[in-house]
């Protein structure tokens, strides 16, 4: 699925961090990093700073004016797609879809005891979210998600996106784009699709092949992200875009690049743990191929961080997070995109993501 590069990861010892013992020094540093974490106080804002955090969204004139203190870049807002309706798959990622999100369980049940199920099923399924799934029928999450095509001439869209900018406040510096894809990692297969995709193969005189509807979804993807982005330039030309390009899309993972964002992060490491030949092949890949389309476009390796071992979201320690920013760092990364941005400065993770991350790294 992946085009594959020679490279090499210098041997990482494992690291103890709070029992006497040395962080080893690194080899290098991120010098900018886009957070999912938001400032709610300056004493947040000062650790965020400190932890290297160069870009984040910020929600009201307090956190902006906290951000701009501290020299972090402020943008406003995070638009994710919407249509008329949600995205249709098989009937059998339906059904596991549902099973993973409790949608069968009675609506009386509290919600404490409908959390414990759900959670509970996804730990049966070994749910990964997104990442590394580890069967066919592993859809992404609860979150559902809207069937973009079916938005007419972006009518919802537009509305969606002017409500934003109404909101911005005055002297942030762009916006934030996420949840453009498809809950199975491929396709939406609801009425309108298909006769999109029919529509398509007679057009381009084609036959209905695997291929080819790998084409036609991703087309499709690209086709809407780059309407939503001249949509935004055309009302704030002055505005960097931010996207992180989830859910991925199987057939071909690196689409990102044909777009026109101005920063596109793909993920190189999930919530889960990764293998550390994989994130540096990821890494490497995307940096590789960051301009092939878009040579204006910024490619930004992109780690989920979860601190709470007892989610069904898996965590990583803050030994497992160091191993994962010197391997980022050793395959060329120098940007980095981290959610949920609040770990980054919780006890522990905070010391590792200052020490490798912007300006103060190593002091």
């Amino acid at each position: 699925m992946f085009r594959l590069f020679k490279f090499f990861v210098p041997a990482v010892a494992a690291v103890l961090f709070f029992g006497g013992c040395r962080m080893v020094e690194p080899q290098g540093k991120i010098t900018r990093v886009y957070s999912w974490g938001s400032i709610g106080s300056e004493e947040q804002a000062k650790r965020y700073a400190e932890s290297g955090v160069t870009d984040i969204r910020v929600h009201n004139r307090k956190s902006f004016e906290l951000a701009k203190k501290y020299g972090i870049t402020p943008y406003y807002g995070c638009f994710t797609p919407t249509g008329p309706h949600a995205q249709v798959m098989t009937p059998d990622e339906e059904a596991r879809h549902r099973y993973i999100n409790g949608l069968d369980l009675p609506e009386k049940m509290s919600k404490k005891e409908r959390k414990a199920i759900i959670e509970q099923r996804r730990f049966e399924k070994d749910h990964r979210y997104g990442g590394n799934r580890v069967d066919e029928l592993d859809t992404i999450n609860v979150k559902t998600l809207a069937c973009f095509s079916s938005d007419k001439d972006l009518v919802l869209s537009r509305k969606k996106i002017d409500k934003i900018l109404k909101r911005a406040i005055p002297g942030v510096k762009g916006i934030y784009l996420d949840y453009f894809g498809y809950a199975n990692h491929r396709g939406c297969y609801c009425s309108e699709c298909k006769e999109r995709y029919q529509k398509w193969l007679t057009q381009n005189k084609l036959a209905d092949t695997g291929s080819n509807k790998d084409k036609f979804y991703r087309d499709e993807l690209i086709t809407y992200y780059n309407a939503i982005v001249r949509y935004i330039k055309s009302r704030r030309p002055e505005f960097r875009i931010v996207a992180h390009f989830y859910p991925d899309f199987e057939a071909d993972p690196w689409f990102g690049n044909r777009t026109e964002v101005d920063v596109c992060g793909h993920t190189v490491s999930w919530y889960f743990k990764w293998k550390e030949q994989d994130i540096a092949r990821h890494t490497r890949n995307i940096l590789a191929h960051a301009r092939d389309y878009n040579r204006n476009g910024e490619a930004v390796p992109f780690i989920g961080v979860n601190v709470n071992p007892r989610s069904s979201l898996k965590s990583k320690t803050p030994a497992e997070i160091e191993i994962e920013l010197r391997t980022i760092i050793a395959a060329g990364g120098r940007s980095l995109m981290v959610c949920n941005g609040s770990a980054m400065i919780e006890p522990g993770y905070f010391e590792v993501f200052r020490k490798y991350c912007g300006h103060r790294a190593g002091e």
